[in-house]
Protein backbone atom coordinates (compact mmCIF):
# COMPACT_ATOMS: atom_id res chain seq x y z
CA UNK A 1 0.00 0.00 0.00
CA UNK A 2 1.19 3.50 -0.89
CA UNK A 3 -0.03 6.91 0.21
CA UNK A 4 0.74 10.26 -1.34
CA UNK A 5 0.04 13.34 0.78
CA UNK A 6 -0.32 16.60 -1.12
CA UNK A 7 0.28 20.19 -0.01
CA UNK A 8 1.09 22.88 -2.56
CA UNK A 9 3.90 24.47 -0.55
CA UNK A 10 5.85 22.53 2.04
CA UNK A 11 7.22 24.67 4.85
CA UNK A 12 8.42 23.63 8.30
CA UNK A 13 7.59 27.09 9.64
CA UNK A 14 3.90 26.25 9.24
CA UNK A 15 1.92 23.98 11.51
CA UNK A 16 0.63 22.03 8.51
CA UNK A 17 4.15 21.27 7.34
CA UNK A 18 5.01 19.89 10.78
CA UNK A 19 1.86 17.78 10.89
CA UNK A 20 2.59 16.23 7.50
CA UNK A 21 5.94 15.00 8.73
CA UNK A 22 4.23 13.37 11.71
CA UNK A 23 1.62 11.81 9.45
CA UNK A 24 4.18 10.37 7.06
CA UNK A 25 6.12 8.86 9.96
CA UNK A 26 2.97 7.25 11.39
CA UNK A 27 1.95 5.82 8.02
CA UNK A 28 5.41 4.38 7.48
CA UNK A 29 5.30 2.82 10.93
CA UNK A 30 2.07 1.14 9.81
CA UNK A 31 3.84 -0.37 6.81
CA UNK A 32 2.66 2.17 4.22
CA UNK A 33 5.01 3.59 1.61
CA UNK A 34 4.16 7.23 2.28
CA UNK A 35 5.53 10.23 0.40
CA UNK A 36 4.81 13.95 0.26
CA UNK A 37 3.84 15.63 -3.00
CA UNK A 38 4.08 19.37 -3.49
CA UNK A 39 4.52 22.12 -6.05
CA UNK A 40 7.09 24.11 -4.05
CA UNK A 41 9.42 23.71 -1.10
CA UNK A 42 10.08 19.99 -1.44
CA UNK A 43 13.87 20.05 -1.64
CA UNK A 44 14.39 22.29 1.40
CA UNK A 45 11.80 20.29 3.32
CA UNK A 46 13.64 17.04 2.49
CA UNK A 47 17.00 18.49 3.54
CA UNK A 48 15.57 19.57 6.90
CA UNK A 49 13.45 16.50 7.68
CA UNK A 50 14.72 13.59 5.61
CA UNK A 51 11.16 13.01 4.40
CA UNK A 52 11.10 12.15 0.72
CA UNK A 53 9.07 14.51 -1.46
CA UNK A 54 7.84 14.47 -5.02
CA UNK A 55 7.34 17.57 -7.10
CA UNK A 56 4.03 17.54 -8.92
CA UNK A 57 1.00 19.72 -9.60
CA UNK A 58 -2.68 19.75 -8.80
CA UNK A 59 -3.49 19.17 -12.47
CA UNK A 60 -1.18 16.14 -12.65
CA UNK A 61 -2.65 14.56 -9.54
CA UNK A 62 -6.20 15.15 -10.71
CA UNK A 63 -5.45 13.66 -14.12
CA UNK A 64 -3.64 10.55 -12.90
CA UNK A 65 -5.43 7.23 -13.48
CA UNK A 66 -6.96 5.42 -10.55
CA UNK A 67 -4.44 3.22 -8.75
CA UNK A 68 -5.77 0.44 -6.55
CA UNK A 69 -2.62 0.52 -4.43
CA UNK A 70 -2.26 4.28 -3.84
CA UNK A 71 -4.19 6.53 -1.49
CA UNK A 72 -4.25 10.22 -2.38
CA UNK A 73 -4.60 12.49 0.65
CA UNK A 74 -5.30 16.15 -0.02
CA UNK A 75 -4.13 18.73 2.53
CA UNK A 76 -4.79 21.69 0.27
CA UNK A 77 -8.50 21.60 -0.75
CA UNK A 78 -7.30 21.15 -4.32
CA UNK A 79 -8.00 17.54 -5.31
CA UNK A 80 -11.68 16.54 -5.04
CA UNK A 81 -10.77 13.10 -6.39
CA UNK A 82 -8.64 12.40 -3.29
CA UNK A 83 -9.50 9.51 -0.98
CA UNK A 84 -9.35 11.72 2.13
CA UNK A 85 -9.28 15.50 2.58
CA UNK A 86 -7.79 17.41 5.50
CA UNK A 87 -9.15 20.89 6.22
CA UNK A 88 -6.48 23.09 7.81
CA UNK A 89 -7.74 26.50 6.65
CA UNK A 90 -11.22 27.72 5.82
CA UNK A 91 -11.31 31.19 4.29
CA UNK A 92 -15.09 31.05 3.90
CA UNK A 93 -15.52 31.15 7.66
CA UNK A 94 -12.48 33.30 8.45
CA UNK A 95 -13.72 36.03 6.08
CA UNK A 96 -16.53 36.88 8.49
CA UNK A 97 -13.95 38.32 10.90
CA UNK A 98 -11.08 39.61 8.76
CA UNK A 99 -10.64 43.27 7.73
CA UNK A 100 -9.50 42.12 4.28
CA UNK A 101 -11.52 39.05 3.23
CA UNK A 102 -9.78 36.42 1.11
CA UNK A 103 -12.43 36.24 -1.61
CA UNK A 104 -10.32 34.23 -4.05
CA UNK A 105 -9.74 31.41 -1.55
CA UNK A 106 -13.39 31.42 -0.53
CA UNK A 107 -14.45 31.05 -4.18
CA UNK A 108 -11.98 28.17 -4.61
CA UNK A 109 -13.42 26.49 -1.52
CA UNK A 110 -16.96 26.69 -2.90
CA UNK A 111 -15.81 25.15 -6.16
CA UNK A 112 -13.91 22.40 -4.34
CA UNK A 113 -16.71 21.32 -2.02
CA UNK A 114 -19.21 21.43 -4.90
CA UNK A 115 -17.01 18.95 -6.80
CA UNK A 116 -16.25 16.72 -3.80
CA UNK A 117 -17.98 13.31 -3.89
CA UNK A 118 -20.47 12.76 -1.08
CA UNK A 119 -18.58 9.74 0.24
CA UNK A 120 -15.18 11.41 0.66
CA UNK A 121 -14.29 11.81 4.34
CA UNK A 122 -13.22 15.21 5.62
CA UNK A 123 -10.82 15.62 8.52
CA UNK A 124 -11.24 18.94 10.33
CA UNK A 125 -8.66 20.26 12.79
CA UNK A 126 -11.24 21.52 15.30
CA UNK A 127 -14.91 21.41 16.17
CA UNK A 128 -14.92 25.09 15.14
CA UNK A 129 -14.03 24.08 11.57
CA UNK A 130 -16.43 21.14 11.55
CA UNK A 131 -19.33 23.41 12.48
CA UNK A 132 -18.28 25.89 9.78
CA UNK A 133 -18.16 23.17 7.11
CA UNK A 134 -21.69 22.11 7.99
CA UNK A 135 -22.94 25.72 8.09
CA UNK A 136 -21.36 27.02 4.90
CA UNK A 137 -21.46 23.97 2.64
CA UNK A 138 -24.39 21.95 4.00
CA UNK A 139 -22.14 18.92 4.52
CA UNK A 140 -23.34 15.97 6.54
CA UNK A 141 -21.79 16.11 10.03
CA UNK A 142 -21.17 12.35 10.15
CA UNK A 143 -18.68 12.51 7.26
CA UNK A 144 -16.52 15.06 9.10
CA UNK A 145 -13.96 13.69 11.55
CA UNK A 146 -12.20 15.99 14.02
CA UNK A 147 -8.51 15.26 14.64
CA UNK A 148 -6.95 18.10 16.60
CA UNK A 149 -3.25 18.63 15.83
CA UNK A 150 -0.58 17.66 18.32
CA UNK A 151 2.53 19.49 19.50
CA UNK A 152 6.10 18.21 19.48
CA UNK A 153 6.34 17.06 23.09
CA UNK A 154 10.13 16.99 23.25
CA UNK A 155 10.51 20.57 22.02
CA UNK A 156 7.75 22.02 24.18
CA UNK A 157 8.48 20.16 27.41
CA UNK A 158 7.60 22.17 30.50
CA UNK A 159 10.80 21.00 32.18
CA UNK A 160 12.85 23.02 29.70
CA UNK A 161 10.97 26.25 30.23
CA UNK A 162 13.16 27.84 32.93
CA UNK A 163 16.40 27.34 31.01
CA UNK A 164 14.83 28.62 27.79
CA UNK A 165 13.32 31.57 29.64
CA UNK A 166 16.69 32.64 31.04
CA UNK A 167 18.34 32.32 27.62
CA UNK A 168 15.63 34.27 25.80
CA UNK A 169 15.45 37.06 28.36
CA UNK A 170 19.21 37.46 28.31
CA UNK A 171 19.05 37.96 24.55
CA UNK A 172 16.20 40.44 24.96
CA UNK A 173 17.91 42.33 27.77
CA UNK A 174 15.04 41.75 30.22
CA UNK A 175 15.55 40.34 33.70
CA UNK A 176 13.62 37.47 35.24
CA UNK A 177 11.33 39.68 37.31
CA UNK A 178 10.12 41.75 34.35
CA UNK A 179 6.50 40.90 33.38
CA UNK A 180 6.51 39.86 29.72
CA UNK A 181 3.43 39.43 27.53
CA UNK A 182 3.29 38.55 23.85
CA UNK A 183 2.73 35.98 21.17
CA UNK A 184 4.52 33.81 18.63
CA UNK A 185 3.10 33.02 15.21
CA UNK A 186 4.34 31.98 11.77
CA UNK A 187 2.87 35.05 10.10
CA UNK A 188 -0.32 36.75 8.83
CA UNK A 189 -0.45 39.38 11.55
CA UNK A 190 -3.82 40.70 10.37
CA UNK A 191 -5.51 37.35 10.88
CA UNK A 192 -3.68 36.77 14.17
CA UNK A 193 -4.72 40.17 15.52
CA UNK A 194 -1.44 42.00 16.02
CA UNK A 195 -3.32 45.30 16.05
CA UNK A 196 -5.68 43.94 18.72
CA UNK A 197 -2.71 42.88 20.81
CA UNK A 198 -1.06 46.29 20.50
CA UNK A 199 -4.30 48.02 21.50
CA UNK A 200 -4.56 45.79 24.55
CA UNK A 201 -0.86 46.34 25.27
CA UNK A 202 -1.37 50.11 25.39
CA UNK A 203 -3.87 49.66 28.21
CA UNK A 204 -1.68 47.11 29.99
CA UNK A 205 1.38 49.38 29.81
CA UNK A 206 -0.55 52.25 31.43
CA UNK A 207 -1.76 50.05 34.29
CA UNK A 208 1.51 48.11 34.71
CA UNK A 209 4.35 50.25 33.29
CA UNK A 210 7.04 47.64 33.96
CA UNK A 211 5.43 45.17 31.53
CA UNK A 212 7.30 44.37 28.33
CA UNK A 213 5.88 42.93 25.11
CA UNK A 214 7.36 40.42 22.66
CA UNK A 215 6.08 39.79 19.13
CA UNK A 216 7.49 36.93 17.06
CA UNK A 217 6.39 36.09 13.54
CA UNK A 218 6.48 36.80 9.80
CA UNK A 219 9.63 37.95 8.02
CA UNK A 220 9.35 41.52 9.23
CA UNK A 221 7.18 43.69 11.43
CA UNK A 222 4.56 45.72 9.54
CA UNK A 223 5.77 49.30 9.22
CA UNK A 224 2.75 50.76 11.03
CA UNK A 225 3.36 48.43 13.98
CA UNK A 226 7.06 49.31 14.03
CA UNK A 227 6.12 52.96 14.50
CA UNK A 228 3.97 52.14 17.52
CA UNK A 229 5.04 53.91 20.71
CA UNK A 230 5.66 50.59 22.49
CA UNK A 231 8.38 49.73 19.98
CA UNK A 232 9.89 53.19 19.72
CA UNK A 233 10.05 53.41 23.52
CA UNK A 234 11.74 50.03 23.86
CA UNK A 235 8.85 48.46 25.77
CA UNK A 236 8.17 46.02 22.92
CA UNK A 237 10.57 43.80 21.01
CA UNK A 238 10.21 41.95 17.73
CA UNK A 239 11.81 38.81 16.32
CA UNK A 240 11.11 37.34 12.85
CA UNK A 241 9.65 33.84 12.58
CA UNK A 242 12.27 31.17 13.15
CA UNK A 243 12.74 27.50 13.93
CA UNK A 244 12.94 28.04 17.72
CA UNK A 245 9.45 29.20 18.77
CA UNK A 246 9.85 27.40 22.10
CA UNK A 247 12.72 29.74 23.03
CA UNK A 248 10.61 32.90 22.67
CA UNK A 249 7.46 31.37 24.14
CA UNK A 250 9.42 30.52 27.27
CA UNK A 251 10.30 34.21 27.72
CA UNK A 252 6.63 35.04 28.29
CA UNK A 253 4.66 35.19 31.51
CA UNK A 254 1.47 35.19 29.43
CA UNK A 255 0.90 34.06 25.86
CA UNK A 256 -1.79 36.38 24.49
CA UNK A 257 -3.35 35.16 21.23
CA UNK A 258 -5.97 37.60 19.89
CA UNK A 259 -6.47 35.95 16.49
CA UNK A 260 -9.56 37.26 14.74
CA UNK A 261 -10.15 33.70 13.60
CA UNK A 262 -7.89 30.65 13.74
CA UNK A 263 -8.94 27.23 12.51
CA UNK A 264 -6.66 25.66 15.10
CA UNK A 265 -3.60 27.62 16.25
CA UNK A 266 -0.84 25.18 17.18
CA UNK A 267 1.01 27.88 19.11
CA UNK A 268 -1.72 27.90 21.76
CA UNK A 269 -1.23 24.20 22.43
CA UNK A 270 2.56 24.59 22.34
CA UNK A 271 2.49 27.40 24.88
CA UNK A 272 0.22 25.37 27.17
CA UNK A 273 2.53 22.36 26.87
CA UNK A 274 5.51 24.53 27.77
CA UNK A 275 3.73 25.77 30.88
CA UNK A 276 2.95 29.30 29.71
CA UNK A 277 -0.62 30.45 30.54
CA UNK A 278 -2.68 31.54 27.54
CA UNK A 279 -5.17 34.37 27.02
CA UNK A 280 -7.28 33.75 23.92
CA UNK A 281 -10.86 33.41 22.64
CA UNK A 282 -13.27 30.77 21.37
CA UNK A 283 -12.60 31.95 17.82
CA UNK A 284 -9.39 29.92 18.07
CA UNK A 285 -9.86 26.20 17.49
CA UNK A 286 -7.06 25.22 19.88
CA UNK A 287 -9.08 26.74 22.74
CA UNK A 288 -10.93 23.41 22.60
CA UNK A 289 -7.74 21.75 23.89
CA UNK A 290 -7.49 23.91 26.99
CA UNK A 291 -8.62 22.32 30.28
CA UNK A 292 -11.66 23.31 32.42
CA UNK A 293 -9.51 25.62 34.56
CA UNK A 294 -9.52 28.01 31.58
CA UNK A 295 -13.31 28.33 31.42
CA UNK A 296 -13.50 31.75 33.08
CA UNK A 297 -10.50 33.13 31.22
CA UNK A 298 -11.54 32.48 27.61
CA UNK A 299 -13.26 35.30 25.74
CA UNK A 300 -16.07 34.91 23.23
CA UNK A 301 -14.18 37.10 20.74
CA UNK A 302 -10.79 38.89 20.62
CA UNK A 303 -11.63 42.34 21.96
CA UNK A 304 -8.78 44.62 23.08
CA UNK A 305 -10.38 45.94 26.30
CA UNK A 306 -11.39 42.49 27.50
CA UNK A 307 -8.01 40.99 26.64
CA UNK A 308 -6.31 43.81 28.53
CA UNK A 309 -8.46 43.22 31.61
CA UNK A 310 -7.87 39.46 31.57
CA UNK A 311 -4.15 39.90 31.04
CA UNK A 312 -3.85 42.43 33.87
CA UNK A 313 -5.83 40.17 36.21
CA UNK A 314 -3.47 37.28 35.51
CA UNK A 315 -0.33 39.38 35.74
CA UNK A 316 -1.45 40.39 39.23
CA UNK A 317 -2.45 36.87 40.30
CA UNK A 318 0.52 34.52 40.42
CA UNK A 319 -1.57 31.70 41.88
CA UNK A 320 -4.01 31.84 38.96
CA UNK A 321 -1.13 31.81 36.48
CA UNK A 322 0.39 28.82 38.21
CA UNK A 323 -2.95 26.99 38.15
CA UNK A 324 -3.39 27.59 34.42
CA UNK A 325 0.21 26.63 33.68
CA UNK A 326 -0.06 23.33 35.53
CA UNK A 327 -3.48 22.48 34.09
CA UNK A 328 -2.38 23.39 30.57
CA UNK A 329 0.71 21.21 30.80
CA UNK A 330 -1.34 18.24 32.01
CA UNK A 331 -3.92 18.65 29.26
CA UNK A 332 -1.29 19.04 26.54
CA UNK A 333 0.44 15.82 27.58
CA UNK A 334 -2.36 13.83 25.92
CA UNK A 335 -2.28 15.93 22.76
CA UNK A 336 1.15 15.42 21.27
CA UNK A 337 2.20 14.86 17.67
CA UNK A 338 2.54 11.09 18.02
CA UNK A 339 -1.11 10.83 19.00
CA UNK A 340 -2.13 12.99 16.05
CA UNK A 341 -0.02 10.92 13.68
CA UNK A 342 -1.47 7.62 14.87
CA UNK A 343 -5.07 8.85 14.76
CA UNK A 344 -4.83 10.42 11.33
CA UNK A 345 -2.92 7.46 9.88
CA UNK A 346 -5.71 5.16 11.07
CA UNK A 347 -8.30 7.40 9.41
CA UNK A 348 -6.35 7.44 6.14
CA UNK A 349 -5.88 3.67 6.14
CA UNK A 350 -9.59 3.17 6.73
CA UNK A 351 -10.14 4.56 3.23
CA UNK A 352 -8.21 1.81 1.45
CA UNK A 353 -11.47 -0.13 0.99
CA UNK A 354 -12.49 2.57 -1.50
CA UNK A 355 -9.71 1.42 -3.81
CA UNK A 356 -11.06 -2.10 -4.15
Amino acid sequence: MRAQLFLKKLDLYSGTGQLLRTQVQALRAAGVEATLACERGGLLYFLRTGVRTKRTSVAALRARPSDADTLIVDHNLSIPEAHAVFVHNLATDANRFLPEPDLRSAAAEREFFHALPAATPLIANSALVKAALVEHFALQPDRIIVHRPGHEADRFASGSRLALRARARTQLGWNDSTPVVGFVTSGNFRKRGLDVLLSAAERIAVAEPETRFLIVGARELPSEAGRHALFTSGKAAYRPKNHSPELWMAALDLFVYPARYEEFGMVVLEAAALGVPVVTSWRVGAAECLPPEYARWLSVAPEADEFALRTLALLRDGAARAELAAAGTRAAAAQDARRYGAETAATILAQKRQLK
